[in-house]
């Protein structure tokens, strides 16, 4: 049994999987999030919301239960009342615990340190869990900055996507591409997300594909970069910024 099998997503909970299994390899997780977002309940998008906007005004997080005493007071709820919109919040993966520590938030933000952050402005930059949240996360947040990342082939070449309120402006050097793994929906689409990479040159993503045994899932090479960058934007980032409609409730 898999994360789709044992996630319990309401109404409609057959067509998202079949949605999901029959998107291109690559693109799985892309639906699912695009799914997901309709279910959502404005109560769930609300702690979420605060969540997030927490996160991006320290850079870090507090324990789960000290965050939920916070929503609570915060939002105006009875602490039942947010607990249950939590839990529903993390059997849908949009928040990922670990224990009373919260790992990620929305498919796109991690708390652990790692090689791919957004910067979004002088003093503050937040974890990235994957490739595919580099190019929704300025949609999804609606905020300007940059995604930095080191390649995926030699683990040392800088690389930086430009990432305004529509999606990827710019990237350096030009030729970065990208490889989005396949989700069989046996691990949580956060997690599985991971697996993507960020490379210097198509040279570099052939080799990547190679050293790693020519895994399933989307090549994005640098000439369909951009075309593709714009899409899963488009769907993927407006999707989240759909879950997040009330950061601005936040500022």
């Amino acid at each position: 049994m898999g994360f789709l099998d044992n996630a319990p997503l309401g109404e409609g909970a057959d067509a998202l999987r079949a949605r999901v299994r029959k998107a291109p390899p690559g693109l799985e997780i892309a639906a699912y999030w695009q799914s997901v977002a309709q279910a959502t309940t404005d109560p769930q998008r609300r702690l979420l919301s605060y969540m997030v906007a927490a996160l991006l005004a320290r850079g870090w997080m507090l324990t789960v239960d000290r965050v939920m005493e916070s929503a609570a007071e915060t939002l105006g709820e009875e602490p039942a009342q947010v607990q249950a919109e939590l839990d529903a919040l993390v059997a849908l993966d949009l928040v990922t615990l670990d224990g009373n520590k919260i790992l990620a938030l929305a498919g796109l933000l991690t708390t652990r340190p790692g090689a791919l952050v957004f910067k979004y402005d002088t003093q503050h930059e937040v974890g990235l869990v994957g490739p595919l949240a580099a190019l929704a996360v300025g949609r999804a947040l609606q905020k300007t900055g940059t995604v930095r990342a080191t390649c995926g082939d030699d683990r040392a070449s800088k690389l930086s996507l430009d990432v305004d309120k529509e999606g990827v402006a710019n990237r350096e050097p030009d030729c970065v591409c990208m490889f989005l793994p396949a989700w069989n929906g046996e691990a949580s689409p956060t997690a599985a997300t991971a697996g993507g990479v960020l490379l210097r040159d198509d040279e570099a993503l052939g080799r990547w594909q190679e050293g790693a045994g020519d895994p399933d899932g989307m090549p994005l090479t640098s000439l369909f970069f951009p075309m593709a960058a714009a899409d899963l934007a488009g769907q993927v980032g407006a999707a989240l910024e759909s879950v997040l409609n009330h950061l601005p409730d936040f500022d």
